[in-house]
């Protein structure tokens, strides 16, 4: 974006937003409290009240500029901090129901507007921050993941489609798509009939408004700057346990999800850079570590199995462009879960760590493998679930160590049939596993959660083999 487009147009509040007092959302949960906590998230009135007052109290250092609007007609929000060479582009709120992207944003770009502090100081001279606290602002008004945009009204913006299937991405319920699937590394593509309707371990279209925003937001960047140093996309997931600890995730991070490393599939973008996105990656979760006054032990890698390839996700189709891209993924969505202070305050910490690291270029000279370091919540071998068993075992999911210890056993010959390929040796002994788990489920040896987890895992493990 050009620096001479971003002026003042948010039109002038007389008041601040006064948050309401936050609740966790575990607190929720017990309360049984649900219906209304959704409330406590900025509606898209206040988004651009607070934008105007950031703008207003940061003596010219924050800029705020509509940079488009969604099908249903409203403003799409940008702000810019800071005169630095490297550019941070950060997005919120991708999916209508995670919102608590656009919260941390407000928060940290109130210190870039006002502190005078060396961390603002630093990150304001040698990056500038431009963030879309809120793309989806449709589908937020209403709590949906889907942006607004019936089949109909696509082929109305492009009668070249008519007679195509719906996209893959559309949902027909909602009306909507996952506009988080209408990416394509491609930046100059234009919707094609024959490429419908894809899937998605395909590229997507740029079908709708919030996707071909974003995808101008990023050229007009790297038409000033030279390029996108990185892009942070921030949503939410479930709520899962750690493998080795069943700690409670309390953020996940990811680098791009673009198949095994050794896939030709992409030869043809020699600008990605995986080894950059993992540094990122790591910056992330030590700035959570660092910035919070707990020890965040709930800090893990998000879900990222080898095969995970899904270059139609505006964080891939951006790697595949040269940038750094980096995922946040918080707990809990909306509205079943409300608004969480300390979860908006380790996405916060999470972007300073970034920031921060980008300022001193310190970032350039982290180990990417310190990132692998950082605990699991999903399985993709046999010693993950090995490493499951001896967790369940702990938490007392076993009538006794001897049903463990069959367990474990049987997963020791899987692991070595693994480490050598052998893949239908993986697959027999993991049905005779399944096998083992009924009888000792039919016994009463085995608590419900263990068995459905490792029956699940198990039945992965089959057919990825």
């Amino acid at each position: 974006m050009r620096k001479n487009i971003w002026k003042k147009i948010v039109p002038f509040v007389a008041i601040l937003l006064l948050l309401l007092n936050p609740i966790t959302g575990l607190e929720i949960q017990a309360s049984g409290k649900s219906e209304k906590v959704d409330d406590d998230f900025m509606s898209h009135e206040e988004l651009g009240q607070r934008l105007d007052q950031i703008e207003k109290t940061s003596s010219g250092r924050v800029e705020v500029d509509v940079i488009g609007h969604s099908q249903q007609g409203r403003d799409i929000y940008a702000a810019r901090v800071g005169t630095g060479n490297q550019v941070l582009l950060i997005n919120g709120n991708i999916h209508g129901n995670e919102k608590s992207g656009p919260e941390a944003l407000m928060q940290m770009f109130e210190i870039l507007g006002t502190s005078d502090s060396s961390r603002a100081q630093a990150v304001r001279e040698e990056v500038t921050i431009v963030a879309v606290p809120r793309l989806n602002v449709d589908g937020a008004e209403i709590t949906q993941r889907q942006n607004v945009f019936p089949w109909d009204e696509v082929i109305a913006a492009y009668p070249h489609l008519e007679g195509a299937e719906p996209a893959w991405n559309y949902s027909e319920r909602n009306g909507g798509f996952d506009i988080n699937r209408d990416f394509n590394p491609d930046l100059s593509y234009e919707p094609v009939l024959e490429d419908l309707p894809g899937s998605s371990a395909e590229p997507g279209f740029f079908l709708t408004n919030e996707s071909r925003i974003l995808r101008e937001l990023y050229l007009d960047l790297k038409a000033e700057f030279g390029k996108v140093e990185a892009f942070v996309d921030l949503h939410h997931m479930g709520t899962p346990k750690t493998n080795k600890t069943g700690e409670d995730v309390t953020i996940a991070i990811d680098y791009p999800p673009l198949g095994p490393d050794n896939s030709p599939k992409y030869d043809d973008w020699p600008e990605l850079d995986q080894e950059k996105s993992i540094r990122y990656a790591l910056a992330a979760a030590l700035g959570v570590k660092k910035f919070s006054d707990d020890e965040e032990p709930g800090v893990a890698r998000y879900l990222h199995p080898e095969e995970r390839d899904l270059p139609g996700q505006a964080r891939s189709s951006f790697a595949l462009n040269g940038t750094a891209t980096v995922l946040f993924e918080m707990p809990g969505q909306q509205p079943r879960y409300g608004y969480d202070q300390e979860l908006i305050d380790r996405v916060e910490n999470g972007l300073w760590g970034i920031a921060t690291r980008m300022a001193d270029d310190s970032i350039n000279n982290l180990n990417g493998d310190d990132f692998f370091s950082l605990p699991k919540y999903w399985t993709e071998s046999a010693s993950d679930m090995k490493t499951l068993v001896e967790r369940f075992k702990k938490e007392g999911e076993f009538d006794s160590d001897d049903v463990a210890r069959s367990l474990s056993t049987h997963l020791t010959a899987v692991i070595i049939y693994e480490e050598k390929g052998l893949s239908e040796k993986i697959v027999k002994h993991m049905k005779i596993f399944k096998l083992l788990l009924d009888h000792q489920k039919e016994k009463g040896l085995i608590a419900d959660n263990a068995y459905n987890r490792l029956k699940d895992d198990a039945d992965y493990l089959i057919e990825k083999w």
